[in-house]
């Protein structure tokens, strides 16, 4: 069985780096699908591919089933992620990635709380952090502007749900294989992608210009199937990278180096789509920056 003995912080700090590098590609790919392609097909097609290759590390490497006691904590912590990406993902079609990005970055402050909550201790210089992270966050959204929509509601909802899937991983599955726990995702991924079909199928809803929701399936070409492969690899190696990276280090730490995702976010979204930020926007990316390194050279 998979059982960190001790923290790992550096570990832990550039699994999370180059987790959330990977995410935002992952996360671009997703906007450009969901011009085309259901929300439902991604989430049945891409966990196929990733279960089919956890199955075989699982085998390879020898990992034992979790232990019963823990099923649970993984169901919970694989709804409340599917819950995340849902609600990330439904608002993709309506704002700019980055905005969208700056919104589920409310994460760290709510993983702090929750943290705080459960006795964990924060030094001074990783809370400045924290807070100069959320004030570059607020710098990007400018909440009660022109530039604030109704819609940036949906990703901050889901930073609440990542937060506390990221609190009980560090809490109540630190010692569960971080194979096991993206299992326990793609078959809720993969769950929730049929029944969704099924649904759309059913109820024949009425399109309101949120194709990527209401819509069935789509005939996919070869660069299509090419780009959801890469998704799926993507997101399972994000997954497992998330997963060890809140093991092995304070979910605080994680949690401030959580927000480099931002500037990813922004990175690839003007090479995809040509989102340029604007003044605040670049603004709030320096501030972001800056409270990771801050965090990080403590």
């Amino acid at each position: 069985m998979f059982s960190p003995s001790q923290d790992n912080p550096r570990r832990g700090a550039l699994l999370i780096v180059v987790a959330v590098s990977l995410q935002a590609l992952a996360d671009a790919l997703v906007k450009s699908f969901s011009e085309g392609l259901s929300l439902w097909q991604l989430l049945t097609l891409a966990p196929v591919l990733s279960l089919v290759t956890l199955v075989a590390l699982l085998r390879h490497r020898g990992i034992d089933r979790p232990a019963p006691q823990t099923l649970g904590w993984i169901g919970l912590r694989s709804l409340l992620l599917l819950t995340m990406w849902i609600a990330f993902y439904a608002a993709l079609p309506w704002i700019t990635l980055g905005v969208a990005a700056a919104g589920i970055y409310t994460t760290p402050l709510f993983i702090v709380i929750l943290a705080m909550g459960l006795g964990e201790r924060l030094h001074a210089r990783r809370v400045v952090g924290l807070m100069a992270g959320f004030v570059g966050i607020l710098v990007v959204l400018r909440p009660g502007s022109a530039a604030f929509d109704v819609i940036m509601a949906l990703p901050v909802a889901a930073a609440l749900c990542y937060a506390a899937a990221m609190v009980l991983t560090r809490r109540r599955l630190r010692d569960v294989s971080p194979l096991i726990l993206a299992m326990g995702l793609n078959v809720a991924f993969l769950l929730a992608g049929l029944v969704g079909s099924l649904t759309v199928v059913l109820v024949e809803p009425t399109r309101t210009g949120a194709d990527f929701l209401l819509s069935g399936w789509q005939r996919l070409d070869a660069t299509e199937l090419s780009l959801m492969a890469l998704y799926a690899a993507l997101m399972l190696v994000v997954n497992v990278a998330v997963a060890e990276a809140y093991q092995l280090a304070p979910s605080s730490l994680v949690a401030a180096l959580d927000y480099l995702y931002l500037v990813f976010a922004l990175g690839w979204g003007w090479l995809f789509f040509g989102e340029v930020p604007d003044v605040w926007a670049i603004l709030g990316m320096v501030v972001i920056v800056f409270s990771g390194w801050l965090t990080l050279t403590r």
